[in-house]
């Protein structure tokens, strides 16, 4: 009976891994953009398709990222947002409040080339994914302790 227990726990965890695995390579492709002294740092990102942009703000002012079709939150200082670009393109941005504040996503495609044209996004989502791969790892470890836990056979002592 034990070893058709560890053989299922086994079995569950691998299940569990591959599907955390997208996740994970999802957030590998992660670049950030800083707001401090009322400009984007750096000025233009580059990213692939499926890729995500994060927004931080360590200025003392709030600050956002508006494209066409898409957004950040407003940013306090500390505060930051992602968004996943779907599609190839150029996104170009700007802050809400600092009206001055410019900048711009080049999402290259499979190619590897960016279109020329702005696009409009009707693809781009705001992600809440697993933060690291120590989430994704304490997530199956506490699903496999849960699973061995209930299907372990309990032994009952005479006199207990």
């Amino acid at each position: 009976m034990r070893k058709h227990v560890l053989r299922l726990a086994i079995a569950v965890g691998l299940v569990l891994l591959a599907l955390a695995i997208p996740w994970s390579t999802a957030l590998a492709a992660d670049k950030f953009v800083t707001t401090y002294a009322n400009e984007y740092r750096p000025g233009v990102v580059t990213i692939n398709v499926g890729d995500s942009v994060t927004w931080v703000n360590d200025d003392d002012v709030p600050h956002d990222a508006v494209g066409n079709g898409w957004s950040t939150s407003m940013l306090t200082k500390g505060d930051s947002d992602s968004v996943t670009f779907r599609r190839a393109g150029r996104y170009p941005y700007t802050c809400s409040i600092h009206p001055q504040m410019r900048s711009a996503v080049l999402v290259r495609g499979s190619a590897g080339t960016v279109p020329p044209t702005d696009t409009v996004v009707t693809q781009a989502v705001r992600t809440d994914l697993p933060g690291s791969w120590a989430a994704v790892a304490a997530a199956l470890i506490a699903g496999c302790g849960l699973l061995l836990m209930l299907a372990w056979p309990r032994r009952i002592r005479p006199g207990s």
